[in-house]
């Protein structure tokens, strides 16, 4: 099934035409991607193809549109084909060097809502910035810092954060494995490589082929980044601080808790809208 080039396309004939080729390519939702694609190209609300259903393509535009097509059913994330990503109501600018945001990482920062206002707040791995950058938006009088391994990565952010208005930000690599940043802080928060490596395989092509796995997966047991917080958190916390750290699920919480409990903290797990713990909550009281 391909799209002939000397046949009339309107935008409702593409529309139907790529949902029937992407659902045959096992694409889940597959007719609110293929008009993602299709707005995004033409540069219209989704909304708008409805009201211009019977707009036809240019030659130039069925060409481009084809190429979006077939870099979707290689496997690549849409994210990256559209060069963002939605986080907490702002669109981030994604690339191949960071890790796309999703919803489940934003009960990350529903949980820092629901605690008192910080001062000072700490993101490691910021990948996108998607984190560090909705923080400071939500408390423009904090000091904000992130910090990840990647100068790319750090690239991506900092152009996010003077996009949405937050240039503010201290941006730094580290990492965090083997150094420490200064000071202390109120919040710290954190989306690990939490994906073991034994299970790396079951991933999802999207994930395993594009993302980077630095950011993915330990390439151990997916509990690395919770020991070395469990060992340094207290030390990066300011009183009655606290670590927000997503893990992958309520099974690696358990374990994420303990590693927790052991070195003295207290832990509250809070789950996502599918009913799985999603983030652990540490604070230490003495």
């Amino acid at each position: 099934m391909s799209i002939n080039p000397e046949k009339t396309w309107r935008i409702i004939d593409m529309i139907n035409w790529g949902s029937e080729y992407f659902s045959q390519h096992g694409i889940e939702n597959a007719r609110m991607e293929i008009e993602w694609l299709l707005s995004h190209h033409l540069g219209m609300q989704r909304v708008d193809l409805y009201v211009q259903h019977d707009h036809t393509l240019t030659p130039q535009e069925l060409t481009e549109f084809r190429s979006l097509v077939k870099r979707r059913v290689s496997g690549e994330p849409f994210q990256y084909i559209l060069g963002v990503a939605p986080f907490y109501g702002h669109d981030f600018k994604v690339t191949r060097e960071v890790l796309i945001p999703r919803p489940e990482s934003e009960i990350l920062i529903q949980v820092l809502r629901k605690g008192p206002s910080p001062t000072s707040i700490l993101d490691i791995g910021t990948g996108s910035g998607c984190l560090a950058i909705t923080a400071a938006l939500l408390y423009p009088d904090a000091a904000t810092f992130a910090t990840d391994l990647s100068q790319e990565s750090l690239a991506v952010a900092r152009e996010n954060a003077d996009t949405l208005g937050s240039p503010g930000i201290t941006f730094h690599q580290l990492d965090i494995l083997t150094a420490l940043p200064e000071g202390k802080f109120d919040a710290i928060l954190c989306n690990p490589p939490y994906i073991a490596a034994e299970d790396v395989p079951n991933l999802q092509r999207e994930i395993r082929a594009w993302e980077p796995p630095v950011a993915v997966t330990d390439q151990a047991d997916g509990l690395t980044f919770h020991r070395r917080l469990a060992e340094t958190g207290r030390a990066m916390l300011n009183r009655n601080g606290r670590m927000l750290i997503e893990v992958g699920g309520s099974a690696q919480a358990v374990k994420a808790q303990l590693i927790f409990t052991q070195a003295g903290a207290q832990v509250v797990l809070h789950q996502d809208l599918q009913g799985d713990d999603r983030v652990c909550e540490v604070f230490w009281r003495n």
